[in-house]
C-alpha cells in the first residue's frame, strides 16, 4: 500500500469519527429534550432524560455503523 493511500484511509477514518461523535450527541440531546417533554412536568431536562436518550442513541449508532459500514465497503470494491 503506497503511503497516500494510507493517509486517506487515515483521514476517512476521521471524519467517520466526527460524524458518529456528532450523531450520537444530536440525537441524545434530542431525545432527552423529548422524553421531558413527554413525562409532562414542566422540569428541566434531567439526568434521567439523558440517560434513557443515551441508551436510545447507542442503539440508533449501533444501527447507522452497521448500515453505513455495508454501504461503505460496498463503494470501496467498485
Amino acid at each position: 500500500m503506497n503511503e497516500k493511500k494510507d493517509v486517506r484511509v487515515e483521514v476517512d477514518a476521521a471524519q467517520a469519527l466526527i460524524r458518529w461523535k456528532a450523531l450520537f450527541a444530536d440525537e441524545v440531546a434530542a431525545g432527552a429534550r423529548r422524553l421531558a417533554a413527554e413525562s409532562g412536568t414542566r422540569g428541566p431536562v434531567t439526568l434521567s432524560h439523558y440517560r434513557r436518550a443515551a441508551q436510545n442513541a447507542v442503539r440508533m449508532l449501533s444501527t447507522a455503523l452497521l448500515d453505513g459500514e455495508t454501504s461503505g465497503d460496498a463503494q470501496e470494491a467498485a
